[in-house]
């Protein structure tokens, strides 16, 4: 039977602490060779989703694929967005819109044994990312990050600000936290809630630049499609933490004493003629990410990390980063089957017959 599992599925199941173990598990497997996946892929065309003029729109569908011989598992995690690139004080952020029925996205991942080339899971994936992306970051700060580090500066208060926060207590003793966000009111929020939650000193800052100063640890968990974080914020002894790689200048990374990237794997996109035409309209790229001149050949990531092949911080003034540069496809394959596991023993899900995935003709 092939279990197909929902976000409410997931979340009875994944703890922080049992992603961040199982990533780091994943991330030794990929550093010594024994775990593989592909780039991401994106194709852009245009979309008749009205999300308002003179914002430019597309509609985007992404793939992200690994196997990992350990659990004898693969996937290959579809999402299907409709996205638009509005400017929003000044700064150009990429926005999904929930276009699908009711009010919806689409994103799953689907799930494949590796001993029989069956389906035995489709999941939806937004649970899934929120936790993975928070877990990935605070692996990296796990090895990177001063040991007694205890204050952060978090510069974002959106959806994954939270995970980022959750996931950076599994791995260091946080008390205190900062956060900036250019909506005050969600800010304040965001603070009193979390702070609640996790059982964390938070308060408001009123600048970014004040949110991150004299922090042991520096986050960034924003959707900006411009880098923000400069040089001169990146202070001795500190770990920054960026989500996303839009976030830190290329003069930041090369700043940094230590520099660790989530993969050195890009995207490969590619668009249609109109959609070409419609970015010259528009006069803007409007791809996930723009062009940065950096060379990520340059930099180790973060399973030769994890596996001991590369250099970690070796003193407390020194100053390290882990970019989380872009998504893989294993993370996907690691916590679906963490998840698959769980829902199994807890009998959650609805079961369908795998033989509707299976043909006798030989493709």
């Amino acid at each position: 039977m092939t279990l197909v599992l929902s976000n409410d599925d997931a979340a009875r199941v994944l703890t922080m602490a049992g992603v961040v173990e199982r990533l780091e598990s994943l991330y030794a497997d990929l550093g010594s060779g024994s775990a593989v996946y592909r780039g991401r892929t994106d194709l852009f065309v245009p979309t008749s989703a009205h999300v308002g003029e003179p914002v430019p729109a597309a509609h985007q569908f992404k793939t992200l694929d690994g196997a990992i011989p350990r659990w004898e598992v693969a996937s290959i995690r579809v999402t299907s967005d409709i996205v638009a690139f509005p400017l929003v004080n000044s700064v150009r952020r990429r926005i999904k819109i929930p276009a699908a029925a009711n009010k919806t996205y689409v994103g799953l991942v689907f799930l494949f044994s590796s001993a029989t080339g069956e389906l035995i899971s489709v999941l939806q994936d937004g649970m899934l990312q929120k936790f993975t992306v928070g877990a990935i970051n605070a692996i990296g700060a796990k090895y990177l990050a001063r040991q007694n580090a205890r204050t952060v500066g978090l510069i974002g208060a959106g959806n994954q600000a939270g995970p980022q926060l959750a996931a950076l207590k599994e791995v260091r003793a946080i008390e205190h936290v900062r956060v900036y966000s250019p909506n005050a009111a969600e800010a304040d929020a965001f603070c009193s809630n979390m702070g609640k939650e996790l059982g964390l000193a938070m308060t408001r800052a009123d600048t970014p630049e004040a949110a991150v100063r004299g922090a042991d640890i520096a986050v960034t968990a924003t959707n900006s499609r411009e880098p923000f974080f400069p040089a001169e914020w990146l202070e001795p002894g500190m770990h920054l933490s960026c989500m996303q790689r839009d976030e830190p200048t290329d003069a930041c990374i090369a700043k940094a004493d230590v520099a660790i990237f989530h993969t050195r794997m890009k995207e490969h996109e590619y668009v249609s003629d109109d959609f070409d035409e419609m970015e010259k309209k528009f006069q803007f790229v409007m791809r996930d990410h723009p062009p940065r001149a950096l060379n990520w050949a340059d930099f180790p990531d973060l399973g030769e990390l994890v596996a001991g092949r590369t250099k970690t911080r070796t003193s407390d003034d020194q100053t390290t980063l882990f970019l989380n540069s872009t998504g893989v496809g294993a993370q996907f394959t690691a916590i679906a089957h963490l998840i698959y596991q769980g829902a199994k023993a807890a009998g959650l899900g609805t079961e369908i017959p795998s033989g509707l995935f299976t043909e006798t003709m030989q493709p």
